[in-house]
């Protein structure tokens, strides 16, 4: 049995709590932690490999997107999810093309997004396996 493994990287430390919050009700989630900017956030996933990142667009020092890129680039299997106040179609396919799993607007879609937190929790503690997209 293995927990889902979860960092958390956006501007306000309010929504990083109160996302914390939530997904920590969700059985087998685990949140590793948090950065409110670019710089931290590199350092986080390097040092500590999450199982998925949720990942805001807008932040200090850089935006979402170049964290997905470093991601994808250095070849490591974190789920990322897109979630931001910015649900424009050209960010939506800019951040599918460089390989985000998922994309989900804050205003309209959380409930989307607790649906796969879920999902992939129950991948995880039902599966030694690695964690597949949904």
């Amino acid at each position: 049995m293995k927990n889902l493994r979860l960092l958390i990287v956006d501007d306000s430390e309010l929504m990083c709590t109160h996302l914390a919050q939530i997904l920590t009700e969700i059985e087998g989630v685990e949140i590793m932690g948090a950065a409110f900017n670019v710089p931290d956030a590199f350092r986080y996933i390097e040092k500590n490999m999450p199982d998925v990142a949720i990942l805001d667009i807008c932040l200090p020092g850089g935006n979402g997107i170049d964290i997905l890129k470093k991601i994808r680039e250095g070849g490591n299997s974190t789920k990322v999810i897109m979630y931001t106040h910015y649900p424009f179609p050209q960010y939506a396919k800019k951040c599918m093309h460089f390989g985000a799993d998922y994309f989900f607007d804050k205003y309209n879609e959380f409930d989307k997004l607790l649906g796969v937190i879920k999902q992939l929790a129950e991948q995880s503690v039902n599966s030694a396996e690695p964690i597949r997209s949904i």
